[in-house]
C-alpha cells in the first residue's frame, strides 16, 4: 500500500515500528512576476546549475536577490552534495562526508553569496521565506510546507525540480524526509492506535490532507491519481520526490549535522578549505558514532497479532493471501523487480526466507511448501484465510491467535527514589534546623508559622529541590538518549570527562568574562542612572524612569530577537552604518553583540532596584555633608556607596547567577555560535548553553548532569566566598 522506501523509514533494526504518513523535500520555487520582468525563461527540468546561477545573476538588481537559500544550512547542502556524486554514507553505513565532489558542492553553494553575490549575505531559513514573500527574491529552494503561505502573500508562484549538475550529468537530489504514525509501547490501547493511525494513513485521509494542504502522500495508489496530478504544485513537488535521497533514518543521520556546522562555519570564515573541513567533519562524525551504543529494541512478543500460515504449491506463478475477504499479501516468481530493502514480515519457502519485490514476496519456481507469518491479526478474534493460486484456493482455514499484548516494564526508579528521599530528609532537617533556632531565640508560640510556609516549602520541594537532586542521581549514570531509565552507576567517569574536555577552560573562562562585565556593567550604569534621575535637575523624571523601564518591561526573547533581526546584514544596525557586516558571523563581533545585548536587558532592572535603596536614603545625612563643604565625590564615596551596602551586595550576587545561567541571549541570538572546533563549545557558547548541546543534541544526559553540578557547586562557592568577604549578613540586618 505504501512506497517501500517510506515504509522502510517506519523500521527499526527489524521491525516495523510505524506506518507513513507524508513525505517532503526541497524544490526550486519561483516568483514569475519578476522573472517577466527581467525577460528571463522559467526554470524548467533542463536546467543546470550553470543555468540556475546565470538566471539569478540575471534576477539580481537593485535591493532584488536572484535566489535565497541559507548557504550554511546542511540541509539545503545534502542534495548539491548527491548531485557532484556524494554522499552522506557509503554502502556500509559508515559516514562519507567528505566522500568524491562533496567539497566541489560546498565551495559552489558558499559562493553563491561570497562570490557571485545573488543571495543576501547571512540568509537565514525565516529570513529567506520573508524575503521570497516581500519579492526581494527571485527565488528561493523551499519545501511544499510553506506554498500555502506564499500563495496566500498574492505571489505568482511557479514550482521546478532542482537542476543537474553539468560536470556530472547528475541531478540535484534533495533529501526525502518522512513522517509517519506509531504506537507507544505502554499504550493500553493498542488495537484501537493501530486502527486509528492505519486510518489516518489511508488513501482517502492522505488525498485529502494533499489536496487540502499540500501535504505529499505515501501511499502508492495516489501516486497516479487523477486529481492529485492534474494539480500542478503536488505533481512537482512528487516529480521532485522521484529523484530525491530517501534521508537515512539512523541514529547517526541525528548526529550530521553538528560536524557539519562547524565545517561550514570554518570555510564560511575561511578558516579551512572545504576538503579539510569536511574531512575533519568527517572524523568527528566518526568519532561519535564508535561512542555510540545502540539502542537494543524490545524483546518480540512472539504470536501477537501474529497467524502462521504454511501451504502447498500448485505450480501458480503467483499466489495471493486473504484475510477475512481482503487482500493482505502477494507472492509471485517474478524476479525482474528485487528489492534491497528487507521485509517487514517473514515468509520462507522450503525453510529458506523469500526475496522481497517493492510489493510482493519472491518465490523460486521448484519451492515446495511456503511458510507465512502474517501480521496485523486481532488477538482471541477467528480470521478467515485463503490462499489463491492461479488454479483456485490452495489454502483455506479459520485461525486465531491468544498471545495477549505486553506493557514493558518501567525503568529504573531508584533515581527517583533517591530524590524524595532526599527531598523529605531535607525537609525534616530544615523544619528542625527552624524549630531549634526559635527555641534558642524564646519564640516558643512559632509553630503555626511552619505551617503558613509550608505550602511555599513544598512547591519549593517539588519544583527546586528533586530536579536538582535527580540531577546529582543522573551525574553519576551512563544515561543517555539510548538508555534513560535503564541508565547504570559510573561513578566518576562523567566528571573526569568534563574536567578533560578541550574547551571546558575556553568556555569556563568566556562564561566568567560575560558575567563579570555584564554584572558590572549592569550595576555601574544602572547606579549612574538612577543617581542622574534622583539628584539631577531633570524634568519628567517620571518618563524617563517608565522609558528605561521598558527592555526590562519587555520579555526577553521578544527583545533578543528583535536585536538578532537589527544586527543581521541587512537589518538596522548595518542600515545606519551603511554597511553589509555579519556581526552575528564574527566571533569576535559575535561575543561583543551578546554582551551589549545582554547588559541593554540588564541594566533597566538594577537601575529601578537602586533607585528606591537611594530614595530611602536619609536627606539630612547629605545636607550636614554640604554644610560640612564635602564634595560631591566625596559625598558619594563616603556616603552613598556605604549605605547602599545592603542594596548592592545582594543585588550584585543576584546578578551574577542570573547572568551566569543567562541561557536565552546566547541561545536565541547565535545559538553559541560561531562553531570552529569539532566536539568543543561554539565561540559564544557559555556553560549553560553547552549544557544544553550536550544534553539535547548530543543525548548525553549523564554527562550534561555533570556539567550541570560543576556549574552549581562554581555558583555555591562563588556565592559563599562573596557573602563572607562583603559581610553581606550584616549588611542586610
Amino acid at each position: 500500500q505504501f512506497e517501500e522506501q517510506a515504509l522502510h523509514a517506519m523500521r527499526y533494526d527489524e521491525a516495523l515500528y510505524g506506518v507513513p504518513a507524508s513525505q517532503d523535500a526541497l524544490s526550486l520555487i519561483y516568483n514569475k512576476a519578476l522573472f517577466d520582468a527581467r525577460g528571463v525563461d522559467y526554470p524548467d527540468e533542463t536546467w543546470t546549475q550553470h543555468d540556475l546561477l546565470e538566471a539569478a545573476q540575471s534576477l539580481t538588481y537593485q535591493d532584488v536577490q536572484g535566489l535565497a537559500l541559507p548557504v550554511k544550512s546542511a540541509y539545503w547542502w545534502f542534495g548539491f552534495q548527491a548531485g557532484y556524486n556524494g554522499s552522506l554514507f557509503d554502502e556500509s553505513g559508515r559516514p562519507s562526508l567528505n566522500s568524491n565532489g562533496s567539497s566541489v558542492a560546498l565551495d559552489w553553494l558558499l559562493d553563491l553569496e561570497q562570490e557571485h553575490n545573488v543571495v543576501a549575505t547571512g540568509t537565514q531559513t525565516e529570513g529567506m521565506k520573508n524575503q521570497f514573500i516581500a519579492s526581494k527574491a527571485a527565488m528561493i529552494v523551499d519545501g511544499p510546507w510553506n506554498w500555502a503561505t506564499y500563495e496566500a502573500s498574492r505571489l505568482d508562484v511557479g514550482q521546478s525540480i532542482l537542476p543537474t549538475i553539468g560536470e556530472t550529468g547528475e541531478r540535484v537530489a534533495p533529501l526525502v524526509t518522512y513522517k509517519g504514525w506509531t504506537v507507544s509501547k505502554q499504550s493500553a490501547h493498542k488495537l484501537a492506535a493501530v486502527e486509528l493511525a492505519l486510518h489516518l494513513s489511508s488513501v482517502d485521509v492522505q488525498k485529502t490532507f494533499a489536496l487540502e494542504t499540500y501535504t505529499l502522500p505515501t501511499h502508492t495508489a495516489l501516486g497516479q491519481d487523477p486529481e492529485v496530478r492534474d494539480d500542478p504544485v503536488l505533481s512537482g513537488f512528487m516529480d521532485q520526490l522521484s529523484v530525491g535521497t530517501p534521508a537515512p533514518t539512523t541514529r547517526a543521520m541525528a548526529l550530521v549535522y553538528g560536524p557539519l556546522v562547524t565545517a561550514f562555519e570554518q570555510v564560511y570564515t575561511e578558516t579551512a578549505s572545504a576538503q579539510e573541513a569536511l574531512d575533519g567533519a568527517n572524523a568527528e562524525l566518526l568519532s561519535q558514532i564508535d561512542g555510540l551504543q545502540q539502542a537494543q529494541p524490545p524483546p518480540a512478543n512472539e504470536g501477537y497479532r501474529t497467524i502462521a500460515v504454511n501451504f502447498t504449491t500448485d505450480g501458480s506463478m503467483d499466489y495471493t493471501i486473504l484475510v477475512d475477504g481482503e487482500v493482505h499479501s502477494a507472492l509471485t516468481q517474478n524476479l525482474s523487480l528485487l528489492s534491497g530493502l528487507p521485509a517487514y514480515e517473514s515468509c520462507s519457502a522450503d525453510g529458506i526466507e523469500l526475496l522481497k519485490s517493492p510489493t510482493q514476496r519472491v518465490f523460486e519456481s521448484n519451492a515446495s511448501i511456503i511458510e507465512c507469518s502474517l501480521t496485523g491479526m486481532v488477538p482471541n478474534t477467528v480470521h478467515v484465510v485463503q490462499v489463491q493460486g492461479e488454479n483456485g484456493v490452495v489454502f483455506e482455514a479459520e485461525l486465531s491467535t491468544s498471545v495477549g499484548d505486553v506493557v514493558p516494564e518501567t525503568g529504573d526508579t531508584s533515581p527517583v527514589l533517591f530524590a524524595l528521599g532526599a527531598i523529605f530528609v531535607s525537609l525534616v532537617a530544615l523544619l528542625s534546623y527552624g524549630r531549634a533556632m526559635d527555641v534558642k531565640a524564646g519564640r516558643l508560640h512559632a509553630k503555626s508559622a511552619h505551617v503558613y510556609i509550608a505550602p511555599a516549602m513544598l512547591a519549593l520541594a517539588i519544583l527546586t529541590f528533586y530536579p536538582v537532586l535527580y540531577g546529582f542521581w543522573l551525574s553519576f549514570t551512563d544515561a543517555d538518549a539510548t538508555r534513560l531509565g535503564d541508565q547504570t552507576f559510573v561513578g566518576l567517569v562523567n566528571f573526569i570527562e568534563v574536567f578533560t574536555a578541550s574547551g571546558f577552560l575556553r568556555v569556563t573562562l568566556f562564561t566568567l568574562v560575560w558575567t563579570v562585565v555584564n554584572v558590572t556593567a549592569h550595576i555601574g550604569l544602572g547606579l549612574f542612572l538612577a543617581m542622574v534621575l534622583q539628584y539631577g535637575n531633570i524634568r519628567g523624571k517620571t518618563v524617563y524612569r517608565t522609558v528605561l523601564l521598558l527592555p526590562w518591561a519587555i520579555p526577553s526573547y521578544i527583545s533578543v530577537l528583535v536585536w538578532k533581526g537589527m544586527f543581521q546584514p541587512e537589518g538596522l544596525v548595518n542600515d545606519v552604518l551603511g554597511t553589509d557586516l555579519h556581526f552575528l558571523a564574527d566571533p569576535t563581533g559575535a561575543q561583543l553583540v551578546v554582551i551589549f545585548v545582554n547588559i541593554w536587558l540588564g541594566v533597566p532592572f538594577m537601575m529601578m532596584s537602586l533607585s528606591g535603596a537611594l530614595q530611602a536614603l536619609p536627606r539630612d545625612m547629605y545636607e550636614a555633608a554640604q554644610l560640612d563643604g564635602v564634595s560631591s565625590w566625596d559625598s558619594f564615596r563616603h556616603l552613598t556607596l556605604p549605605n547602599l551596602k545592603s542594596a548592592l551586595v545582594p543585588l550584585s550576587l543576584l546578578g551574577f547567577i542570573w547572568t551566569f545561567n543567562m541561557f536565552n541571549v546566547i541561545y536565541l541570538l547565535t545559538d553559541g555560535g560561531p562553531d570552529l572546533y569539532f566536539g568543543e563549545p561554539g565561540q559564544t557558547d557559555i556553560l549553560i548553553t553547552y549544557v544544553y548541546d550536550v544534553a539535547f543534541r548530543d543525548g548525553a544526559y549523564g554527562v550534561a548532569a555533570a556539567w550541570s553540578v560543576v556549574i552549581f557547586f562554581m555558583l555555591l562557592a562563588f556565592s559563599w566566598t562573596y557573602m563572607k568577604r562583603t559581610n553581606a549578613t550584616e549588611a542586610t540586618v
